[in-house]
């Protein structure tokens, strides 16, 4: 399925899971036309998505709505993801986003291009596009946006700070989150191994800078077995409290820190020099250690 995403990332806290929408109007948007509306289900979203469906169930979907809409000489496409929650819509939001001519115009979280948005309200994952990239065929795109967010208004959430230093404060447009392996098999797959048949949900960060490059994680578990189990598939010392850098087989070099019996932070980095204990506030809050 071909998509035109002009992406901006709005998050805000989930209010429920129920699958009703308040879609966009002819009301809405002065001279604006609906040319056609369908929604889809778990069962028949293959019939819409011919690739990658599975993708989205892990993700936690539950209903899509997809409508078409023309405006003077501009027509897009609208389409209305209801997840299961937040990071649910976020993860899905993380996966399919791609290079962006601009971020953060829209929310918290934007990026946009002259033929595609896609946004996350609460559980609502949006993905509109235009086919012109022309300018008025952006606005049309970015007045879909901003209406749905609107008609279906929710309490502001934000995702998890991963870390709480400036040292990870560039790379902030790089956060991504994952909940299974079809999401690591897409958009991380080196650390598939590492997380194979462990219980996980996991924010992470690409850090880049002059002396080395990495992946930053925030890795929270169901239990401390399937924590122990991914310190022991890293081939890290679940008995040690040192972080220092340990070269594993693959030449990368592993730190992590255990913020409590279930989360950890985990680094992988291309150099010695890259420590896990940089990116540790030294007196962390309450709410980083035990937020999700």
């Amino acid at each position: 399925m071909k998509r035109y995403l002009c992406i901006s990332l709005f998050i805000v806290s989930l209010s429920g899971s129920a699958q009703n929408l308040n879609s966009v109007k002819e009301s809405d948007i002065p001279g604006i036309t609906i040319l056609s509306g369908n929604s889809f289900e778990k069962e028949n979203l293959n019939k819409y998505i011919t690739s990658g469906t599975e993708l989205y169930l892990e993700y936690g979907f539950e209903k899509l709505f997809v409508n078409e809409y023309t405006l003077d000489k501009d027509k897009a496409r609208l389409e209305v993801y209801i997840m299961l929650n937040a990071p649910s819509a976020f993860g899905i939001y993380s996966m399919l986003n791609s290079r962006c001519s601009q971020w953060n115009l829209l929310g918290s979280f934007s990026c946009t291009t002259p033929y595609k948005i896609a946004a996350v309200s609460g559980n609502l994952f949006i993905y509109t596009g235009n086919k012109s990239g022309t300018q008025s065929g952006q606005a049309l795109c970015e007045q879909l946006v901003k209406v749905v967010i609107n008609n279906n208004p929710q309490e502001i959430w934000y995702a998890p700070a991963l870390i709480q230093s400036a040292k990870a404060a560039p790379f902030t447009n790089t956060l991504r989150y994952y909940k299974g392996p079809l999401g690591l098999k897409k958009g991380l797959p080196s650390w598939s191994d590492m997380l194979e048949d462990i219980d996980f949900h996991m924010y992470t960060m690409n850090i880049t800078t002059p002396d080395y490059s990495g992946i930053l994680a925030r890795i929270s578990f169901t239990d401390e077995r399937n924590l122990s189990a991914f310190i022991r598939n890293a081939s890290l010392d679940i008995m040690s409290i040192a972080t220092t850098p340990v070269m594993a087989s693959n030449g990368l070099y592993r730190s992590w820190f255990k913020i409590n019996s279930t989360k950890i932070l985990f680094l992988e980095s291309t150099s010695p020099q890259a420590n896990i204990k940089d990116f540790v506030p030294e007196a962390p809050d309450n709410k980083w250690l035990v937020e999700e």
